[in-house]
């Protein structure tokens, strides 16, 4: 952890152009600055304190983030997987904390980066479940949920299939779409999850979907909806609350966001009172997310370039000081991923136009 986690006037100045790219890229700004920011400092900063991270604050923006923030922010990204936290030996209760994956590459690609092996551990789970749930005879009052879940999780499976293919041949720009792959589970592995029952399985879903850098989104405090709904694509408001146990104004929140950003719609029955929310297709959902983030990126190709250039230029006068080298990494990566960001926005663009008869 850097001592001096207050950067000198020279390197304070590339660090704002840091925090303003991340600021600008992808987030809603009227609700998320605050996690914006506090990713940026872990960006620039290799770990943090609590204090830290609020006295950084009190340098770059107008108003320093409360103690109270910062925690939340810190437990819901570590409950993610996005940020992880190690305890500090010579302090009592003092924790420090880090990005999980630091690289630029983590940011723009949202998940993308995932590992192959990974890709298939997530489809064969998404196997096992389907199976399990397919052997159990459900309540009456849970037919309708067992149904639901058994079509979303086919549906989930076969976009992760249709994702492992497109990762593949993702840097060569190509685009294929291969015959499923045969699945091979245990009858053990099926019988241990049947076990478990209808609620259980769906709950472990919700927790791996959320924990799933494929599926995160920029606004994190939304996730349990966003998880909710890849798993039973249409829900009220108030289904929605008692499922997440989120506050009906999160909710509320939370749905108008998701449906201004195109991820999910409203939709009105006719002679049904209770408005619903609705995701059609997992697929054009996810791809939606990374196309907007990829695009919106990058617009903001030349500011990053022009910044790693000047550090470039000044590396002899500058490289002795705190903060250099990790900004200037950051800045040297971020500029060799926009060739990946560029290819990117037109892979996700025939991927869109795949799930297009799903199209919201």
């Amino acid at each position: 952890m850097l001592k001096n986690h207050i950067y000198p006037e020279e390197i304070r100045r590339f660090e704002r152009e840091v925090i303003e790219f991340v600021v600008e890229s992808g987030k809603n700004k009227r609700s998320s600055d605050i996690e914006s920011h506090i990713l940026a400092y872990f960006l620039c900063h290799s770990s943090l304190t609590q204090t830290q991270i609020q006295e950084i604050s009190a340098i770059f923006r107008d108003k320093k983030i409360s103690i109270g923030s910062i925690s939340n922010f810190l437990n819901q990204y570590e409950r993610y997987g996005v940020i992880i936290k190690k305890i500090i030996p010579e302090k009592r209760n003092a924790f420090v904390y880090a990005l999980k994956n630091g690289s630029v590459r983590s940011l723009m690609s949202t998940g993308l980066e995932a590992g192959l092996s990974e890709m298939h551990k997530w489809i064969e789970d998404a196997e096992a479940r389907i199976q399990a749930l397919d052997k159990i005879k459900p309540e009456s009052n849970l037919i309708e949920v067992r149904a639901i879940l058994i079509e979303r999780l086919k549906e989930l499976r076969d976009f992760l299939i249709f994702h492992d293919n497109l990762m593949k041949n993702f840097l060569s720009g190509e685009f294929s779409i291969k015959e499923k792959p045969e699945i091979k589970i245990s009858e053990e592995k099926i019988d241990q999850i049947r076990k478990k029952g209808i609620i259980k399985i769906e709950k472990e879903t919700i927790n791996s979907i959320q924990k799933n850098p494929l599926f995160m989104i920029d606004e994190v405090k939304y996730m349990p909806i966003f998880s909710y709904l890849i798993m039973r694509k249409r829900l009220t408001q108030s289904k929605l609350q008692k499922l997440t146990g989120l506050s009906s104004g999160l909710i509320s929140e939370g749905v108008n966001h998701l449906v201004k950003k195109g991820f999910i719609k409203n939709e009105k029955i006719r002679g049904v009172r209770k408005r619903f929310y609705v995701m059609p297709s997992i697929g054009y959902s996810n791809y939606l997310k990374q196309y907007q983030r990829f695009k919106l990126i990058n617009k903001l190709k030349n500011k990053i370039e022009r910044v790693f250039q000047e550090m470039n230029k000044r590396e002899k006068e500058l490289k002795q000081l705190d903060g250099y080298d990790i900004i200037f990494e950051w800045l040297k990566e971020a500029s060799q991923l926009f060739v990946i960001v560029e290819g990117g926005i037109k892979i996700f663009e025939k991927a869109l136009d795949y799930f297009k008869n799903s199209k919201l």
